[in-house]
């Protein structure tokens, strides 16, 4: 099979994104990228049948990659209306969007004019936070999950990703007592067990506090098994390693194994679960019935690994109530048809006034969904 390569460039202020496509002949795919300065920033597959004709798999590569293209360009155009705009639930999902994608940058500067828009809504705040994490500036997080902590004192998640910092700093006690405050908030929080183990192994490096050090030989194993059994799937290559060097006595080793093992577990999930970027491709009617059966196919396969996981059920109910607001545009459309053809079509007319009505109901849904 012939391989082809298209290659496009989309700016935004003074950054350069290049979209790359290719058909990979030997595993029949076709794989779209997405980069900027070099990183990689998000990767597409499709599989390909083994004998299609050569000129298909070209016009494939072509729709493929015209797809990946639009798709940042409109985002891009979205950003530069985002920041002009004061209806917050859109700036905030857009941020959200990018931050998906990578394009920190464009996502951080959403997220601050999110938190402007509406200084008490903790939710612009987490986002930023999150953002700033993975730009490694850590002291602008601290701020941002503090202000969290301070407007929703009794949310698990925010003690969790202000405890996360606080480790990234190697601050051991202060890290500690946020991920006390998370089990004590949920006490089925798997990320907060596997945290307290981090933080355990870290402590035995740097000896920072007396009490953890003493405890950290019985707590470690506990932590680390207290979160298997909620999140299984920490359990990847760099985990067994991290585990294998924790027993060899490597306590810094096995500290940046595991946690390079929970930010993958992460990364997975921004890439898989992302149901506030099909909110947002809601607001420019993106959504389509292929995309949204991926997305339910690959929950639903999720789920039956981890039953208990609740993020994962609200995501499936998103996914499901998309669905439903998609099938039911497709019949809105059919009944505008059948009375573009037959005007005095009765029921047709009587139906479509129902459908309208109905789809008044699932925008109304939606934009509820969309607020948190």
């Amino acid at each position: 099979m012939e391989s082809f390569r298209l290659n496009s460039k989309v700016a935004s202020d003074d950054r350069e994104y290049l979209i790359q496509t290719v058909n990979d002949s030997s595993n029949n795919k076709i794989r779209s990228t997405i980069f900027s300065n070099g990183q990689l920033l998000e990767s597409f597959e499709e599989d390909v049948l083994p004998d299609i004709p050569q000129d298909e798999v070209l016009e494939l590569v072509k729709s493929t990659h015209n797809e990946r293209r639009e798709e940042v360009e409109q985002l891009f155009d979205r950003f530069e209306e985002a920041l002009q705009s004061d209806d917050y639930d859109l700036v905030n999902c857009l941020g959200v969007a990018l931050m998906y994608k990578r394009m920190f940058a464009e996502s951080e500067a959403l997220f601050q004019h999110a938190a402007t828009l509406n200084e008490e809504e903790d939710q612009a705040f987490c986002n930023l936070g999150q953002v700033l994490f993975l730009k490694e500036d850590y002291k602008s997080a601290i701020d941002a999950f503090e202000r969290c902590v301070k407007l929703q004192p009794k949310y698990a998640d925010y003690h969790n990703y202000l405890g996360e910092v606080y480790l990234e700093q190697r601050a051991c006690k202060s890290a500690m007592l946020e991920f006390n405050h998370a089990v004590k908030l949920n006490v089925y929080y798997g990320d907060s067990y596997y945290n307290k183990a981090l933080t355990y192994i870290l402590n035995s490096v740097t000896r920072e506090d007396f009490k953890l050090f003493s405890e950290a030989g019985e707590k470690i194993p506990e932590m680390l098994e207290r979160a298997l059994v909620i999140c299984p799937e920490y359990q990847n290559s760099d985990f067994e390693i991290g585990r294998a060097l924790l027993a060899d006595g490597d306590l810094e080793g096995a500290f940046n194994k595991l946690r390079a093992a929970r930010e993958a577990k992460k990364q997975n999930r921004r890439r898989e679960f992302g149901n506030i970027y099909l909110k947002f491709l809601l607001f420019a009617d993106r959504v389509d019935e292929k995309m949204l059966a991926r997305r339910i196919k690959s929950l639903k396969d999720s789920l039956s690994k981890n039953p208990h996981y609740p993020d994962l059920h609200y995501d499936l109910a998103v996914a499901y109530t998309l669905m439903g607001r998609f099938i039911h545009t497709k019949a809105i459309q059919e009944y505008k048809e059948a009375l573009k053809i037959n005007p005095d079509y009765e029921s047709a007319k009587r139906s479509l006034r129902l459908a309208e009505n109905e789809f008044r109901g699932f925008d109304a849904l939606l934009r509820a969904i969309t607020k948190g």
